[in-house]
């Protein structure tokens, strides 16, 4: 489910730039997702998901697994950086404290 979440957000924030940084006249999901030549190790996620069929990478558990956490390596948007950190640093939720403590 926050798979999923992620990447409708990544989506549209995609979709709200009309223009990508590569130079092409619209920023498409589908143009960043299989052929955004700024964007690199797109050949690892295909693999993962197990498909290049677009409409299958965003259909399938693993297709959206695999296209979200790609999108976060890729750093398409910088909200996420501090998630990314943290996974390298190896820290998880687990390790994260309780805003407040129920009694």
């Amino acid at each position: 489910m926050l798979n999923s979440t992620i990447l409708l957000v990544l989506l549209e924030y995609i979709t709200t730039c009309p223009r990508c940084e590569c130079g092409w006249p619209r920023q498409t999901p589908k143009h960043v997702i299989l052929l955004c030549p700024l964007r690199t190790n797109r050949e690892a996620m295909l693999s993962v998901a197990g498909t290049e069929n677009y409409n299958t990478l965003l259909s399938t558990q693993k297709g959206l697994k695999a296209v979200t956490q790609w999108l976060i390596s890729q750093n398409v948007l910088d909200q996420f950086r501090v998630a990314k950190e943290m996974v390298i640093e190896g820290k998880g939720a687990s390790t994260r404290r309780p805003l407040i403590t129920l009694q």
